[in-house]
């Protein structure tokens, strides 16, 4: 095999999502307290559509992707809707909830390791490009990828057992002829 790709365990993805529905709760108060301070009527029905929707949308997405079994994406819809509604009000929170927006599509991507004959590229951002040459030993054992580089760096995760059908031996053997040929 010329080529192997190895995906990492992302354990950070279930704090990212109380972070986004933190973020959620925090609009939602924000749209409530104005609703209720509001002199305008216009303005008062704005933030109270505003408030019911960041609900709906929240529910809305947890209800398309667990009840129908949707594969997510990386977008969010309800950072879509949020930016959208800012966008009515106010153009600083629109540019920050879009750049909320690409973190969240960054800290929910896969972290797919690719290793061929020509380096490793690993799921750093940005991703990181790793020449053979710098490397004193790459292993993968018992679920558990080490790369190890010349200068004692060290990079080690867990795996995804579950989607990586790797043989390990055939892996390492690849590994040490891609060190030894640099």
């Amino acid at each position: 095999m010329n080529s192997f790709e190895i995906l990492l365990k992302n354990d950070k993805i279930g704090s990212y999502k109380k972070i986004g529905y933190l973020i959620f709760c925090i609009n939602f108060i924000f749209f409530v307290f104005y609703a209720f301070y509001s002199k305008q009527g216009y303005e008062r029905f704005l933030w109270i559509i505003f408030a019911i929707l960041i609900p709906a949308f929240c529910f809305g997405e947890l209800f398309i992707y667990k009840k129908l079994r949707i594969k997510k994406s990386n977008i969010s819809i309800t950072y879509c809707w949020l930016i959208l509604l800012w966008s009515s009000v106010s153009i600083l929170m629109m540019t920050i909830h879009i750049s909320l927006l690409v973190f969240d599509s960054i800290t929910k991507r896969k972290l797919q390791v690719n290793f061929n004959t020509s380096g490793i590229v690993y799921p750093s951002f940005p991703k990181k490009n790793i020449q053979w040459d710098v490397l004193s030993n790459v292993i993968l054992k018992d679920g558990l990828l080490t790369i190890d580089f010349k200068n004692n760096h060290l990079l080690q995760s867990e795996i995804e057992t579950t989607n990586n059908k790797i043989d390990e031996t055939v892996f390492n053997h690849f590994c040490q002829l891609q060190i030894n040929h640099s």
